[in-house]
């Protein structure tokens, strides 16, 4: 909660007191010229307030900008780091704040229920973070499914320190297309560790970083630009209404970079990563081109087109993006997809010294783990499946005795095609799947593992269309998010049989494949490789 200064002129009054509503309503305390006791003396009155706040947060308006209150309390702010700009109107803010980003509440949109209300929203909260650092503690009973005020309050109490190393004032300093600002360079870093933490918490944290960025150098064009991505990465993993809102922030901060500089690579990869997983191919894969044709060597330009071809069904053409990855070694995200890559295009070789690797590298790593424990399972090696689970000091925090049985009995009855072993499998199997699209996923591909390809078909068309059953997302049961659907799996060994069925080509061309396999003029994979 912040302790927010609204600096506003009379002829302004009925927006001011929507948006004081507004951020009271959101949680935050608000001084405005209204709270003045009868009697106070009015400028002492202001100055105290002024001086108390967390945050100040000033209406520009033609009306405004020629308001010498106004200004002086808005220079207060600027020259404190505490300044959050917004504009209510058409007008230029006055010289000394154009070179700050202003929040857009102009009318006639709807400026206290959109998109941008939650910016407002954002800033001031990060603006504060700063404010106060010292007094401001995580509170661990916040529920971890949102994104919520004290998570980003953490980063960009980080950020506030950063900053200060790193030049500190809210000013940016003009440079060069592509060249980074020297004061928010340890910003930057410290963003990049904390993403690829690949946690809820490091990706909160990163958020507010970018945020920062954009407020110490709003006109750095690829500052909006990760921003914009961070908060596209996030919005595919939340519940819906909150997916949508995080996917229309990252497409204005990637708009917002390609206003300041149509050359910037990242506001290219933002927009690309806002857009949902199913669907929308073809734009992917050209904003993802043309990012790279302007920074080629941008290792995670280079990640995320991978990734984009990994979910088309073009593996075989991902790998090669991650062997020009200069950063090494890879994130345990990252080397999972690779995986994943060299597991969809066969091949083998390079598949097995990956999977060492990236064990030497990240032993007890959950993701990894399980990667090396399903590939084992899907492929019947019964007894590799055992060596994982048996190492006791290898196995994450958390996996079970019971967990690690049930892969084993997988394997066994993958390798033995005992068809009773396999519908009793399955049927433990449907009932979890059910009710969430994680274990979905999981029971989908267990299916076409045992050549049990009616319950496959069922399930995938469950998953992904909600027919004949919905199934719901994993962190909202309620929900049901059908173009957030992770498609990798469809082109995974483990489901050829699938692919083999008439059914399969029905099931890729409702999702959108056909059309785009067919623009693009690149087939998938299982198409054109053989034994895929």
């Amino acid at each position: 909660m912040a302790k927010v200064f609204l600096s506003y002129v009379r002829e302004d009054l009925t927006t001011a007191k929507k948006i004081a509503s507004a951020l009271e309503r959101a949680g935050h305390s608000v001084w405005w010229d209204r709270h003045i006791r009868g009697g106070a003396e009015f400028a002492d009155e202001i100055d105290r307030a002024l001086e108390a706040a967390e945050a100040v947060v000033v209406l520009w308006s033609k009306r405004s900008i020629k308001s010498a209150w106004v200004r002086d309390e808005a220079g207060a702010g600027r020259d404190s780091g505490r300044l959050v700009p917004v504009r209510i109107d058409n007008c230029q803010p006055p010289l000394g704040f154009r070179q700050y980003h202003a929040i857009d509440l102009r009318v006639p949109r709807k400026a206290i229920d959109d998109f941008a209300f939650a910016e407002l929203d954002d800033a001031v909260a990060a603006i504060a973070a700063g404010a106060d650092l010292p007094r401001r503690q995580f509170e661990g009973s916040e529920d971890p499914g949102n994104l919520t005020r004290r998570r980003l309050l953490i980063g960009a109490g980080a950020a506030t320190a950063l900053a200060a190393a790193g030049g500190g004032a809210f000013l940016y300093r003009e440079s060069k297309r592509n060249e980074v600002p020297p004061e928010v360079q340890p910003l930057l870093l410290q963003a990049k560790q904390l993403a690829n933490q690949n946690t809820r918490e490091g990706q909160y944290q990163a958020i507010a970083l970018y945020q920062r960025v954009t407020q110490v150098a709003p006109g750095y064009a690829d500052g909006w630009g990760w921003l914009g991505y961070m908060y596209g990465v996030v919005s595919h993993f939340r519940e819906r209404q909150e997916s949508l809102a995080l996917q229309a922030r990252a497409q204005s901060a990637g708009r917002r970079a390609l206003e300041l500089d149509p050359h910037s690579a990242m506001g290219e990869v933002a927009l690309s990563v806002a857009l949902p997983f199913v669907g929308h191919w073809g734009e992917r894969e050209q904003r993802l081109v043309r990012a790279l044709s302007l920074d080629p060597d941008n290792d995670e330009i280079l990640i995320m087109m991978a990734v984009a071809l990994i979910f088309a069904g073009r593996a075989s053409e991902a790998v090669p993006f991650y062997q020009r990855v200069k950063r090494k070694p890879l994130t345990p995200a990252e080397y999972t997809n690779f995986i994943s890559a060299l597991w969809c295009a066969g091949r083998l070789p390079e598949l097995d010294h990956a999977l060492s690797d990236a064990a030497s590298l990240y032993p007890t790593q959950g993701t990894i783990w399980f990667s090396r424990l399903e590939i084992a399972a899907f492929g019947g090696q019964s007894d590799e499946v055992a060596a994982i689970g048996d190492d006791a000091q290898g196995r994450p925090t958390g996996v079970t005795d019971d967990e690690v049985k049930d892969y084993l009995r997988l394997a066994r009855a993958t390798q033995s095609r005992d068809q009773a072993e396999a519908r009793a499998i399955m049927a433990d199997r449907m009932r979890g799947a059910a009710t969430s699209s994680n274990q979905a996923e999981d029971s989908i591909r267990v299916a076409s593992a045992l050549g049990q390809l009616d319950e496959a078909f069922d399930l995938a068309n469950a998953y992904y269309f909600g027919r004949p059953f919905v199934i719901p997302d994993y962190r909202a049961k309620s929900s049901f998010s059908p173009e957030q659907r992770r498609t990798r799996w469809l082109f995974e060994p483990v489901t050829k049989p699938m692919r083999a069925d008439a059914r399969f080509e029905r099931l890729v061309n409702d999702l959108g494949f056909h059309r785009y396999w067919r623009e693009s003029g690149h087939p998938p994979d299982y198409r054109r490789i053989p034994g895929l």
